[in-house]
């Protein structure tokens, strides 16, 4: 009896063990899930916004399509396909880390505990963290109604507005300097010291230099010398075809370049593309510069990942390469058929990319492109006025 006794117990230590032991491959693999989802997350809910992915700062920044892509109408455009993303990235790794989980949550206690050292650390809310979110949800209904609300009422005699969407960027972070600070007394919300240690100046450096790169495309002229042979595609391919083969090109380069210098050298070839073959050259940025946002295959490949990346270190399973990429190959090949017709549907709704080529593009390209009061049909649609390019070596005209 006893030897039976103790070959009980002995089988009963065994099974505890096991199960202690398939509990914790289960929190470890439910961890992998949760912190692929923030990076992926993270670059989903960047495409929702023209500040939310840097990339898009190279379309904004163009000076002939500042006017026309405000952060309002980008957020109209990219909303669909940032929830789309989201969704998509949550059934990709729901699939993989939870549905054959046993693992059946965290107890209360520990959610308890984790609460009080967090409340320890950060301090209970405070009036000083109220403000800011209010003076943060304030500046998104600024960008959101600044076209139609704002700057009617600010603007020049010619016609010129005074208030933009960097106005409303930077006004209420220009504000936090004054507001009183009620955790620390006799400070502002926001200091100069506190950002002269948190910001990072070398990311502004970063997007001057892009910047840099992409206006020597454009002056040197390789952005035409590339963007014709891209052009040559263009009458050949539908629409939606169009765009597929674009957010292909960009997808596939983003996984191995970052986005911003794929949107630095690429962006000035695709607009100049569009000139060469008198397509809306929102018609093929759009697409262009949504793709840039679609890096999940590769660690490096977007900030948020090298974040989560260097997090995991401290746990004592890191996430791995083959995490990224096993978990990110049907994210992103769902994301780019996706991406493909929502890009072109939300794009012809908000921006009308699908209009015959705008004057307002050729009035900022180079001299060979002229608008001739020209009645016809271009693109299915009856026109007045219709753009040209002369070839300047020859005296022929397209």
């Amino acid at each position: 009896e006893e030897m039976e006794a103790g070959e009980l117990a002995e089988r009963e230590a065994h099974g505890t063990g096991q199960a202690r032991r398939r509990s914790v491959k289960d929190v470890q693999r439910f961890s992998d899930g949760l912190l692929l989802g923030i990076a992926f997350s993270a670059t989903c809910g960047g495409i929702a916004t023209l500040t939310g992915a840097i990339p898009h700062y190279f379309l904004a920044g163009e000076s002939n399509l500042a006017a026309h892509v405000t952060w309002s109408k980008w957020f109209a455009f990219a909303l669909p396909l940032s929830f789309v993303s989201v969704v998509l990235a949550f059934c990709v790794l729901s699939t993989r880390y939870v549905r054959s989980l046993k693992f059946r949550g965290i107890s209360r206690e520990t959610l308890e505990a984790e609460y009080d050292e967090l409340l320890n650390t950060v301090g209970p809310f405070s009036r000083d963290e109220l403000i800011v979110g209010l003076v943060q949800i304030a500046q998104v209904l600024l960008l959101i109604i600044r076209p139609f609300a704002i700057s009617p009422f600010f603007q020049t005699q010619f016609g010129e507005n005074l208030v933009n969407d960097s106005t409303l960027a930077c006004a209420p972070a220009l504000l936090l300097f004054f507001l009183p600070s009620q955790v620390r007394p006799g400070q502002s919300l926001l200091t100069w010291p506190s950002v002269h240690e948190k910001f990072d100046f070398g990311l502004l450096l970063l997007i001057g230099g892009s910047l840099a790169i992409n206006s020597g495309f454009t002056q040197s002229g390789l952005n035409i010398a590339m963007g014709d042979c891209f052009a040559q595609l263009v009458p050949h391919l539908s629409n939606l075809g169009l765009n597929f083969v674009i957010i292909l090109c960009v997808t596939v380069s983003v996984q191995i370049f970052s986005g911003i210098g794929v949107a630095a050298a690429l962006l000035p070839v695709i607009s100049s593309a569009a000139l060469q073959a008198l397509v809306n050259p929102l018609l093929l940025l759009l697409p262009a510069t949504i793709a840039s946002s679609f890096a999940f295959l590769l660690p490096t490949a977007a900030p948020s990942n090298v974040v989560v990346l260097a997090k995991s270190q401290d746990l004592s399973r890191p996430i791995r390469f083959r995490d990224f990429f096993w978990n990110g190959l049907p994210l992103t090949l769902g994301v780019m058929v996706v991406g493909a017709l929502l890009t072109d549907v939300m794009g012809a709704l908000v921006f009308d990319s699908h209009s015959p080529f705008p004057q307002w593009a050729c009035s900022a390209s180079a001299a060979s492109c002229v608008f001739l009061e020209a009645p016809g049909v271009v693109q299915g649609r009856h026109v007045d006025a219709q753009a040209c390019i002369v070839d300047l070596g020859s005296t022929d005209t397209t």
